[in-house]
């Protein structure tokens, strides 16, 4: 049933087995999330939240932690208390309104080109980076682990609500994104990142489960089989099951555009969009060498 706060959470689509693991878990968290609702309600945001919303997002969640959780109750009860308290703990509810994170993320967005761009044909959040010209050593000088963790929460904050805005839109419950991954030009450089990335997984396997629908890693370069075999460890094997790596040329074009539609697709990527601010370079691309930084020095 669609309402003015999103589609309710049908209960009737779990099983029999299901219902009951379900209702065990929300009855036990029940006095838990009250307190955290209040809290919740009573921060000083500019954007109001409405109770009944953020109770039916609240059924959501249980659904995620349960599918994510192998239905295992004792499981899913740890991790949602877990997750609740470590929203209060990082303020994550007030991290969008957060006008330092949110300076940060524009700085990250400058060394790390990135842009939200659009859904996919599932009305899945669209992200895309182009992973492969990062400044490893303009992050490592610029930001704290905790710093890019922030960040890194920021945006999944960002498309969580995208998805929510989506679910409102088009009248069906969207609650996960996709990833695109531009690696052209990617060296084993980024190494000197991956004990942050690794972070940023735990973030992600621990509180923002089922939320990743899909990721897709187009122009891998030579390198890549040896980053990856040390990735590769540190992911779900669930999450293994939805990344999909493109090789360069035509098939990545093909395969992109088998997910989404042309409109939403920047024109580099085989796309039509004119939607952008930017259009047709939808993901602008900082030239450091205005700041007297040197390229080739930043990528040693």
């Amino acid at each position: 049933m669609m309402t003015s706060i999103g589609l309710l959470f049908d209960l009737n689509q779990l099983n029999e087995e299901q219902q009951k693991k379900f209702q065990i878990v929300y009855d036990e968290l029940k006095p838990k999330f009250t307190s955290y609702l209040d809290y919740k309600l009573n921060l000083p945001l500019k954007t109001p939240l409405n109770r009944e919303e953020e109770e039916n997002e609240w059924h959501y969640e249980l659904h995620r932690f349960l599918r994510a959780r192998k239905w295992n109750v004792e499981h899913t009860i740890k991790s949602l208390h877990e997750f609740l308290q470590w929203r209060i703990d990082n303020q994550v509810d007030s991290i969008l309104e957060d006008e330092v994170v949110i300076q940060r993320t524009e700085l990250l967005r400058k060394i790390l080109p990135n842009v939200n761009h659009g859904y996919t044909k599932d009305d899945r959040p669209l992200y895309i980076e182009k992973s492969g010209i990062i400044y490893v050593d303009k992050i490592l000088s610029e930001f704290t682990t905790e710093q890019l963790l922030q960040c890194h929460i920021y945006s999944l904050e960002l498309n969580c609500q995208r998805a929510k805005e989506r679910s409102r839109q088009i009248g069906k419950h969207v609650e996960s994104f996709t990833i695109v991954s531009d690696l052209q030009g990617c060296n084993m450089n980024i190494r000197k990142i991956f004990a942050p990335y690794k972070q940023s997984l735990y973030v992600d396997n621990n509180y923002y489960p089922e939320r990743l629908g899909q990721m897709i890693f187009i122009n891998p370069p030579s390198v890549f089989p040896v980053l990856w075999s040390i990735v590769k460890h540190w992911l779900d094997p669930v999450t293994k099951t939805k990344i999909i790596v493109v090789k360069k040329g035509p098939e990545a074009i093909n395969t992109l555009l088998q997910y989404i539609d042309s409109d939403q697709l920047p024109i580099e990527y085989g796309g039509s969009c004119q939607s952008c601010p930017n259009a047709p370079n939808c993901i602008s691309v900082y030239d450091w060498s205005k700041d007297c930084i040197s390229e080739n020095s930043e990528k040693k």
